[in-house]
């Protein structure tokens, strides 16, 4: 029973070690991927040598090791963090996905959100702050609409309706990824969570409403004011509890971000997260 117990404990302990051991701010989603390519690459190397110099089970010892390290930790050269973020051209972090500061397209360029809001008197000044607030009467029409899909039903038969299909096709459900709108066991739409899914479905009719010129945006255009739009929500749409904006810097191997999200107190629903 004894030695039972004792082998209990070394797992746990090893368990433990490993824990420690690993780095979470350059694994998982904080992964490098050109780290990791750059580290992969001298693992290789490192173990082609120890077979080489010594012996194949040198090499596979070396290259098993490597690995283990890179897998835990984010890189096995140390330094390598600081070096790539410093020194890996431009091009390699386009190549990968990991470079944050491309200029934006014509396209994007030409659709400046801010203007657009405040050409169509969506939003105005704020009476109390120098900052820009939904338009009162707009404000309003948004919840009226809100107040109105308080059922499953209601929403499926209001997302139905928008895409010209039969409510018993469509389903909403939470989501690994966050809340899910399939048609016929196929996803067709996933938000953050399901107070921006209310969000986004009810603000459509009041844009169709009250902006002419909503109709002569792109898709992309539409869908990047409709998310936009979550930011001047006042209460949060799934509960009504209070909404909180934070902003959080996120550090990895390739590059130093700001998160900035915008969460329910109460029910912990997340409306909007980006990386700037």
């Amino acid at each position: 029973m004894a030695r039972v117990d004792d082998g209990v404990g070394m797992d746990a302990s090893v368990r433990n070690t490993l824990e420690s051991f690993r780095q979470p701010e350059y694994t998982g989603e904080n992964r490098c991927l050109p780290c990791t390519v750059i580290n992969t690459i001298l693992a290789v190397i490192l173990a082609v040598a120890g077979w080489l110099l010594a012996s194949w089970y040198v090499g596979l010892f070396v290259l098993a090791l490597s690995v283990l390290l890179i897998g835990a930790r984010g890189y096995l050269v140390p330094g390598t963090p600081e070096l790539t973020k410093r020194y890996l051209p431009e091009r390699v972090h386009r190549l990968f996905g990991t470079h944050h500061d491309e200029p934006q397209s014509e396209h994007d360029e030409a659709f400046d959100l801010e203007t657009f809001l405040r050409e169509s008197e969506i939003a105005v000044e704020c009476p109390d702050e120098d900052d820009l607030c939904l338009e009162p009467s707009f404000q309003n029409r948004w919840q009226e609409e809100r107040s109105s899909v308080d059922t499953l039903e209601d929403r499926l038969e209001r997302l139905a309706a928008r895409l010209e299909v039969d409510p018993a096709d469509l389903a909403l459900e939470d989501s690994m990824g966050g809340y899910a709108a399939t048609y016929e066991g196929e996803r067709i739409g996933l938000w953050p969570s399901e107070a921006a899914f209310l969000a986004d479905l009810t603000v459509v009719p009041v844009l169709e409403e009250r902006c002419p010129e909503w109709t002569e945006l792109s898709s992309d255009e539409q869908g990047a004011l409709i998310t936009a739009l979550r930011v001047f929500l006042e209460e949060c749409p799934s509960c009504q509890g209070q909404l909180t904006g934070t902003s959080k810097t996120v550090e990895s191997c390739c590059s130093t971000r700001t998160r900035e999200s915008l969460e329910c107190e109460a029910c912990g629903d997340q409306l909007l997260s980006q990386v700037s």
